[in-house]
């Protein structure tokens, strides 16, 4: 079988080949480091601190594979709608900080509209000055190390 057969919901061409592929059950992400080469019956599995994670993966991609309904991803790898919320937060208050806007006025188009008019005085003492100073912590730990702990079992 090609990759470039695979019935994919998008493929990426970088350093590789990247395909998402959507079953009943989820999400199944594949990399293919030689792009369009044919497809090799074989795994790498790196034997790191995350291979439980990548082994859970590989099941459900044989499984699949097999024809045999895959499963859903494990409950620690779904996000709640609040989850979800917050990490579109925390990223698009990065975005608007790393595009050279203040922190004020990301605030008053994140959180509240009514702080673009503030003084400067006014604004240090917001909740929303706090709020968003937490967001922006969270954001830089995840870009930092973190995001890879979204992935883990013990993840909170």
């Amino acid at each position: 079988m090609e990759p470039g057969a695979l019935l994919a919901e998008n493929a990426v061409h970088g350093d590789g080949f990247h395909v998402c592929i959507r079953d009943g059950d989820g999400i199944h992400r594949l990399w293919f480091p030689n792009g369009d080469a044919p497809l090799k019956a074989a795994v790498l599995i790196p034997l790191d601190a995350h291979l439980p994670e990548r082994l859970l993966s590989l099941q459900r991609w044989h499984r699949w594979l097999s024809g045999q309904a895959s499963g859903p991803s494990p409950r620690w790898q779904r996000f709640s709608p609040y989850r979800i919320h917050r990490f579109s937060l925390m990223l698009r208050a990065w975005d608007g900080i790393r595009k050279g806007a203040s922190r004020q006025e990301v605030a008053s188009v994140l959180l509240n509209p009514d702080l673009k008019t503030l003084r400067s005085i006014d604004w240090k003492n917001t909740p929303e000055r706090r709020r968003l100073h937490r967001v922006l912590k969270a954001a830089r730990d995840l870009i930092e190390s973190g995001y890879r702990r979204l992935l883990k079992s013990d993840s909170k």
